[in-house]
């Protein structure tokens, strides 16, 4: 028999293609860790509450179903696009994102039924759809709004996704398979580009000289998305990039290239049970797949087209179904990106919310570094706690540890776990499993302050020796804001029989 021992110190290679991949910095999963900032430590994010006060009463905010956000430069203010209870557009305010209730402005209820997944700041005013045919305006955003019910109006609506402002500084609002375009006098063109009746638009993304436009396929359940580049003045696109299987939800550009996330039979029975999110680049020549998670259920949920750019990367919302009972999932806002030209791009389960219900996540927006999060399908809205406050529980999956042969039986003889000097409040709690167990058996916790590490030799609450195996992972989590700088476990690999 030998000892071995397999260190682990860096965090930045994000979630892993395959769980038995031999990587020095990627992961089966990391959830409300900030793996991006600090490469070689797990920092926690802070935790979530809940953001429902309308002024009156704790809750009161669910009444309006706000699903869309909006931070513009204009004011300094957090708007909301939601509904009244007739279903009608309803637009509702923070005075300071980071902490406070939201208010219900004057003038700022509709005359048509909401449209969600479209509010743009362009030239002091929020844009968007309501009604059947109706673009609205509201404004000026710098001084006190009011709302223009039908700024222009469009053809028929059946679908819309967030609008943008391209190179020539003209908003373009997407719906259906068609293009609006809105000047700097308000003025607004319905239907500037037309695209193939077979599509809807579900993302816009400045790439260059275009503007780059994701559509799906109207059914789900057949056909391949597609990227369409326009020049914003020719009556017909300059390319189409054919993106794959699936429905493409979410557009975006970092560092000049163009990053896509498809729901490849999530939420259908086309799936078969086993449907995919994809993550696909583009740079020139083919869109490539860079990653690509599975999900073992069909859950039944769409993936919202919600989607920020931030810190070099792009958010989105995606629900990851983990058994094939539907039980247990992965939710919350996932990034990919990364640091900066020293690292490579990685994907990570950035933000949960332990306050999401089944129903899962509707939309979400960014004011600065605040999370705003509307779930559970009951008008419910969560947002980054505007104190240091770390409730939830930060969790990290190794990838599956066989140290070098995965043929042989072995013993663990300890864990080694290393963190920032624990303060008051924070604790690392150490679990692991063995070939293929389901459940994760407790190893022991540090919430010792002031310890830097811990070396558990067996099971702490009893005493009992560690159970042997061909094939180990371990789960590591903080709560409080512990910050995890590594880990590192030690082997008997027995010798095999001859």
């Amino acid at each position: 028999m030998k000892k071995v021992e397999q260190k682990i110190a860096n965090f930045f290679g994000g979630i892993s293609d395959d769980s038995r991949k031999v990587t020095a910095s990627e992961f089966q999963m990391a959830k409300h860790f900030d793996i991006f900032s600090h490469p070689n430590r797990l920092t926690p994010y802070r935790s979530l509450e809940a953001d429902m006060n309308d002024g009156s009463t704790s809750t009161g905010m669910k009444q309006y179903a706000v699903k869309d956000f909006l931070y513009p430069s204009a004011s300094g203010k957090l708007y909301g696009l939601g509904k009244t209870a007739g279903g009608l557009t309803k637009i509702v305010q923070k005075a300071d994102a980071t902490s406070g209730n939201w208010t219900l402005p004057a003038s700022s209820e509709g005359n048509g039924a909401v449209q969600n997944g479209c509010l743009v700041e362009y030239k002091d005013y929020a844009w968007g759809f309501q009604g059947t045919t109706q673009v609205f305006k509201w404004g000026l955003l710098s001084g006190t709004p009011s709302i223009t019910n039908s700024a222009g109006t469009v053809g028929t609506i059946t679908s819309v996704a967030q609008g943008l402002i391209a190179k020539d500084d003209n908003l373009y609002l997407p719906y259906n398979n068609k293009v609006a375009r809105v000047v700097a006098n308000g003025t607004v063109t319905d239907a500037v580009l037309t695209l193939p009746t077979n599509f809807k638009i579900t993302s816009l993304s400045n790439f260059g000289n275009y503007l780059a436009i994701a559509c799906a396929p109207i059914s789900t359940f057949n056909g391949t998305s597609k990227v369409f580049l326009w020049n914003l003045t020719s009556p017909d696109v300059q390319e189409a990039l054919d993106w794959g299987e699936g429905e493409l939800r979410v557009l975006e550009t970092i560092e000049g290239t163009l990053v896509g996330i498809t729901d490849r039979y999530m939420n259908n029975a086309s799936g078969a049970g086993k449907g995919s999110m994809i993550i696909q680049v583009y740079a020139g020549g083919a869109p490539q797949i860079v990653k690509e998670v599975f999900t073992q259920a069909l859950s039944g949920k769409t993936m919202p087209i919600s989607k920020a750019l931030k810190n070099n990367r792009v958010f989105w919302s995606a629900k990851i179904m983990t058994n094939s009972a539907g039980t247990t999932y992965n939710e919350g806002i996932w990034s990919f990106g990364r640091k900066n030209v020293n690292y490579v791009n990685a994907l990570s389960l950035d933000i949960i919310d332990e306050n999401v219900s089944t129903s899962g996540i509707q939309g979400f927006g960014t004011a600065a570094n605040f999370f705003y999060i509307a779930h559970s399908a009951d008008g419910s809205i969560d947002k980054t706690d505007d104190t240091a406050a770390y409730t939830f529980t930060s969790i990290y999956e190794t990838q599956i540890l066989d140290a070098g042969d995965v043929d042989v039986d072995k013993g663990l003889d300890s864990l080694k776990v290393s963190y920032r000097a624990l303060a008051t409040g924070e604790s690392v709690t150490a679990r692991y499993r063995i070939d293929g167990a389901t459940s994760w058996t407790l190893i022991g916790t540090d919430s010792t302050v002031g310890s830097v590490s811990r070396t558990f030799v067996n099971i702490e609450s009893s005493g009992a020796d560690f159970a042997g195996g061909k094939e180990f992972e371990f789960r590591l989590e903080s709560l409080g804001g512990a910050e995890i700088t590594g880990y590192k476990p030690k082997f008997t690999v027995y010798s095999a029989p001859s």
